[in-house]
């Protein structure tokens, strides 16, 4: 009876180890899908800054002004208003 505990023992202990090391697989497996979804979503990432650079960049917006019909004011078309009340004192 003294052996069917020993060898009852050892059998958990070995089935203890068999989950243990199936899990730890399953962590690893795990633990690697992560580590690929985060390196894609960097790579998404630059990408996306890569192209938001593209469209704030000075040439990507005289482009989209032209095709608008937008251009470049020279210096004597430029008019500057003032507003007289800022400078104005207060009179009684």
């Amino acid at each position: 009876m003294k052996i069917f505990y020993i060898i009852l023992l050892c059998g958990l202990f070995l089935l203890l180890i068999a989950m243990e090391r199936v899990q730890k697989e399953k962590t690893g497996y795990q633990v690697a899908t992560v580590m690929e979804d985060i390196t894609f979503k960097e790579a998404r990432n630059q990408y996306l800054r890569y192209k938001i650079g593209q469209y704030k960049s000075p040439h990507k917006i005289m482009a989209e002004a032209e095709k608008e019909g937008m251009h470049i004011a020279a210096p004597s078309e430029v008019i500057v208003l003032k507003d007289n009340d800022e400078n104005a004192e207060i009179k009684n």
